[in-house]
């Protein structure tokens, strides 16, 4: 399907393409770009996804380069400088930037080749990511005429195709392509349990604690206990959240991506844009808002389409939480507003002022300086977000960046007269080249701080004094959340809420809701349901979910008493894991062993010590 989706891109077709999590959609875009004169500029909304894509082009020599929240004015005008006139193939842009003047001036100039827009679905409000600034791709359109558009999903339901071709008003002769989302490889279940954490340990150990896998948490704080407890029963697990520093965060990732940890547990922000094919399970505690946001993040599983398992864990009071919880993220206006005002106070805007300024944001103090509880800043700032009002974005981190936009003479001049600051300036030009005059280069201030003798403090210092000094332009390196008004400031009291459109938006978040309590409840194929939500009808049963397994086994004969009888006398004699248990077989015996283990364990006739070993 992707040869067809580029051979319509490239034949100057609007494109709608359809494909599962891991399914390759940057290629799509990626080759026809490729094969064409000019630059390719691709709206994404995560700027830690777009930064991924843009370093792995750049390691197969492919220029490419990034305008999001948290830039300079001067860096961002460098880059599309840079993409005008340089040998630029891909632009990557948050969708907040695409009207702004700059850019509306810029794009024009550029020999924009194709218009790339990723996580399509945020274009359209009956999707489980609206974003009011994806709207504006529309307009971006007729700043570029005649260029093609090619729009990315993993995740779409009929209704939200349809809005994605008349948002972006696409030609009439477009196109459509959409791929199965069945995942034959990938086993579905819902386990209801009282016990998540012991069910958890269970189901690790089940698929393999040598395997690697992604547990789901909701809250920070339950990512660190879960991790915790996982580690107490000689797991290699760890925490990953947005509140960890930004160094253990990354060393965290590589250790999960190198397998010297094979286990993490995750907000839902981890895993956008991480290619890891060997993911043998993805577990949830606690099911998302939405089955769009579910498949997404239990595709994460077995894309290397090996089997692979995607469990839910259902507590007896899941349900009643998750429509409280959906209740709960659309406040009532009045701390709507409140909450607004308290971000205008934080950040010292003017009301007309801080549009697209970005500032430093952490939700914790936030809510106890302004005495409103968390629950309530996040729910608020999610509304005015949806709104279209402000914006909020996870800690990204961004190393130091330097350009010089002086010449060689008048910095020569600067040398000579500021003596103390000559041996940093050649630093800089040694370690950069010529580049360094022509954008911005990323800089290490450890490693100048080294080979100058000094401390990382004095070099920043002296790095600011320079930028002061209109010698050079410092971007310090940067790890924090950050926020920004997308309008200018508005008066709190006059903020122009559209109350039916929230009041639309709050019924499509309980339907989908229930749409997640449907699944979790199951009574049919875990996979034909998730199809059928996505308009997939009369898919065959997958036959490996725990609904089609249980039916299975209700129909099928019961297994050989001989081979039962000896597996539960070896463990009834002798407490062992799986694998001990497997040398006490003959080889052609082993399908059948692992698949009658797990049965036992289901029914609780076997069960597993903390150790890891079956006993009777």
């Amino acid at each position: 399907m992707q040869e067809d989706i580029i051979r319509s891109v490239l034949a100057g077709q609007d494109t709608l393409a359809l494909l599962p999590t891991g399914g390759g959609k940057s290629i799509c875009f990626q080759v026809p770009a490729m094969a064409r004169d000019g630059i390719c500029v691709v709206v994404s909304p995560l700027i830690a996804l777009m930064k991924d894509q843009v370093e792995r082009l750049r390691s197969r020599g492919i220029r490419a380069e990034a305008v999001y929240a948290g830039m300079s004015h001067q860096e961002i005008d460098q880059t599309l400088d840079n993409c005008v006139y340089g040998p630029v193939k891909f632009l990557y842009v948050s969708p907040e930037r695409l009207l702004t003047e700059m850019f509306r001036v810029r794009v024009a100039k550029m020999k924009v080749n194709l218009l790339a827009i990723d996580e399509a679905h945020c274009l359209s409000q009956w999707g489980y990511d609206f974003r009011p600034p994806y709207l504006q791709i529309a307009e971006l359109r007729e700043l570029v005429p005649n260029v093609p558009v090619i729009a990315l999903t993993a995740t779409a339901t009929k209704q939200v195709r349809q809005d994605i071709v008349e948002k972006l008003h696409f030609r009439a002769n477009y196109k459509v392509f959409q791929q199965s989302f069945a995942r034959p490889n990938l086993s579905y279940s819902a386990l209801q349990t009282e016990d998540k954490l012991r069910r958890l340990l269970e189901v690790i150990r089940g698929v393999g604690a040598d395997k690697t896998s992604i547990v789901y948490a909701r809250t920070r704080r339950q990512t660190e206990e879960t991790a915790s407890f996982l580690q107490k029963h000689q797991l290699a697990a760890a925490a990953y959240h947005a509140g960890l520093p930004a160094e253990l965060r990354h060393r965290t990732q590589q250790d999960w991506m190198q397998n010297r940890t094979r286990i993490i547990v995750a907000t839902n922000a981890f895993g956008m844009g991480i290619d890891k094919p060997d993911v043998r399970l993805v577990a949830h505690l606690e099911a998302p808002d939405s089955l769009e946001a579910y498949y997404q993040e239990a595709g994460r599983a077995g894309r290397d389409e090996k089997y692979a398992f995607a469990v839910l864990l259902v507590g007896p009071h899941d349900a009643g939480d998750l429509r409280r919880r959906t209740e709960q993220a659309h406040p009532p206006l009045d701390t709507v507003r409140r909450v607004y005002q308290a971000l205008a106070n934080f950040s010292r805007t003017a009301v007309g002022g801080g549009e697209l300024v970005a500032f430093d944001f952490d939700i914790q103090p936030f809510a106890e300086t302004y005495r409103v509880k968390p629950l309530d800043v996040h729910n608020s700032l999610r509304t005015l977000e949806r709104a279209g009002f402000v914006q909020v974005n996870e800690a990204v981190t961004t190393p130091a960046r330097v350009h010089i936009p002086i010449d060689h003479n008048d910095l020569y001049r600067f040398q000579v007269a500021n003596a103390q600051h000559d041996k940093l300036i050649k630093s800089l030009l040694r370690m950069n080249g010529g580049e360094i005059f022509a954008g911005f280069q990323t800089i290490s201030e450890n490693s100048l701080a080294t080979h100058l003798r000094l401390s990382v403090v004095d070099v920043r210092k002296m790095l600011l004094f320079l930028h002061r000094s209109g010698i050079i332009h410092y971007q310090p390196r940067h790890d924090s959340p950050q926020a920004l008004f997308t309008t200018p400031r508005f008066d709190a009291d006059k903020l122009p809420l559209d109350q039916p459109r929230l009041k639309a938006a709050r019924e499509l978040a309980l339907q989908k809701t229930e749409a997640v309590i449907s699944y979790a409840a199951g009574g049919r194929c875990r996979q034909q349901l998730l199809l059928e939500y996505f308009g997939e009808e009369n898919a065959p049963a997958c036959a490996i979910c725990d609904y089609c397994l249980a039916r299975k086994k209700q129909h099928a004969a019961p297994p050989a008493l001989p081979l039962r009888e000896q597996l539960v006398a070896l463990v009834k004699a002798q407490p062992q894991t799986p694998r001990e248990v497997l040398t006490h077989f003959v080889p052609s015996q082993a399908a059948a062993v692992t698949e009658l283990i797990r049965e036992l364990v289901d029914l609780g006739e076997l069960r597993y010590t903390d150790e890891g070993l079956l006993y009777k």
